[in-house]
């Protein structure tokens, strides 16, 4: 059944590819033959094709403490990406991105969809519909289809998801209010949602006010409506679970920053500052002798905090060189019945520009990038830049954990918590990114970008853990 599913799956993947690649050559043509004169709609106005050849190398997601040996790998992947936007109307515009990806072993694309290790698949990325004819201003529009949905700091939305979304985006104010859900992740390899994802309804709203000039102040708000019935399901299996699962639950967080995520920036100091909670009810599977299967669901009570606070300066202007600090907590800990834990909305991505810098670099670094959840992290970056071509950037991060009997979960690294001690370690990040292909027609510029780093597991993984892990990702980018 799976087989077929993917055999589909991929026949559908191909034939939209094929289609939209007809669509756009008949565009370009027809572009070509109206050259100096008004063109017609639908047209076509944006084409290209990404390109992106990376070496990923990675230590042991165990540190050496797995029963069933380590889990090293050495790999080499392709991601080909195309998309084509159209302008159908003079009010309504379209979008459409694919994805195929090939890797010669299990490689974690965590800088695309964190937390799932694939070797090749073909994927819709985006598809969707805007119109701009609500009112006359140019920043206005509903959008609604599968979006790529972002926010500056990553930390609350970074997903490919199906939507619907008013726009409002202006030079002071730039806010959006939705509903969505993840239906399934439309690849062809895993084409199944994680469970503890799937049957959420979605509401959303971000707004974002220039009250001084570079000066910002956001809020943000997600609500998740679970309705499905996995946890009853594992619970009559008889099946334990780790994760919890969305019953009713609500984030809201209070955001200010003075252009902190814009590298073109010459401000002397900049600052960002971000208070968040996380309340409702979710749903655990928990023993139960009394039950046929020895497992029963609890709904549990759900209450927890976190926050972000960074600071950067301004040494040099050209070159650009800047130091910062970031100081970044979230809550952990409960009693039966009730969670104090803070947990991230799923969307999340936790990579942005927060350096001052164009290289999207990994908030809580790039050999563990744990959740924002039980977690303290204090991270000192310093960059240099020329803020379009070239940066490097280097950074340190010391984690501890907020509850020492609590879990944390990471994209690449297995907990193994001895529950002896907060100290979870520290890490060393440096990311370097070149911009060739970005300012340049010629055909043999290139993109250049490596993102390293090593984790060294402190005394919460015990005295046999390995003393390092490393995570080395070199990507050369090419946009045709």
């Amino acid at each position: 059944m799976q087989l077929m599913t993917n055999y589909r799956l991929t026949r559908l993947a191909l034939s939209i590819s094929c289609l939209a690649s007809m669509g756009a050559a008949q565009a370009m043509a027809q572009s070509t033959g109206e050259a100096g004169a008004d063109q017609g709609y639908p047209r076509l106005v944006e084409q290209n094709v990404r390109s992106k050849l990376s070496f990923i190398s990675e230590g042991d997601r165990r540190l050496g403490l797995g029963p069933n040996g380590a889990t090293k790998s050495n790999e080499a992947g392709l991601d080909i990406k195309p998309e084509w936007v159209w302008q159908l109307s003079p009010h309504w515009r379209s979008k459409l991105r694919l994805q195929a990806f090939a890797a010669t072993g299990q490689v974690d694309v965590s800088d695309e969809i964190g937390g799932t290790t694939t070797d090749g698949f073909f994927a819709l990325r985006e598809a969707w519909l805007d119109y701009n004819g609500l009112s006359d201003y140019p920043g206005e529009s509903i959008r609604f289809g599968r979006e790529r949905l972002k926010e500056d700091s990553g930390m609350w939305w970074d997903d490919d998801i199906t939507l619907v979304r008013w726009i409002f985006d202006t030079s002071l104010l730039d806010t959006t209010v939705g509903v969505a859900q993840k239906f399934a992740e439309l690849r062809t390899d895993d084409n199944e949602l994680q469970e503890d994802e799937q049957d959420i309804g979605r509401f959303f709203a971000h707004t974002r006010w220039q009250w001084r000039k570079g000066h910002y102040l956001g809020f943000l708000a997600t609500h998740g409506q679970g309705y499905g019935d996995q946890a009853d399901e594992f619970a009559a299996r008889g099946q334990a679970v780790d994760d919890s699962f969305t019953d009713s639950l609500t984030w809201t967080a209070v955001q200010a920053d003075r252009n902190y995520f814009d590298w073109h920036s010459h401000d002397a100091f900049q600052y960002f500052a971000s208070v968040a909670a996380v309340n409702g009810t979710d749903t655990v599977v928990g023993t139960d002798p009394g039950a046929p299967s020895g497992y029963s669901t609890h709904e549990r009570d759900v209450s927890g905090w976190a926050a972000d606070l960074g600071a950067r300066a301004q040494l040099l202007d050209m070159p650009r060189w800047v130091i910062g600090a970031h100081g970044a907590v979230a809550s952990g800990g409960g009693e039966p019945g009730e969670s104090d834990a803070f947990r991230q909305t799923s969307l999340e991505s936790n990579r942005s520009r927060f350096t001052g810098t164009r290289s999207q670099v990994q908030r809580f670094g790039e050999a563990i990038q744990p959740e924002w959840t039980n977690l303290r992290v204090f991270t000192f970056y310093t960059a240099l830049s020329d803020r379009d071509t070239w940066d490097a950037n280097l950074l340190y991060h010391r984690y501890w954990l907020g509850d020492e009997a609590g879990t944390l979960r990471s994209d690449l690294v297995e907990p193994g918590f001895t529950g002896a001690s907060d100290d979870l370690g520290q890490s060393v990040d440096l990311v370097l990114g070149y911009y060739g292909d970005s300012a340049s027609t010629s055909w043999a510029a290139f993109d250049v970008r490596l993102r390293g780093g090593v984790f060294m597991p402190g005394d919460a993984y015990g005295d046999e853990a390995d003393d390092t892990r490393h995570r080395v990702v070199v990507d050369l980018s090419k946009r045709f």
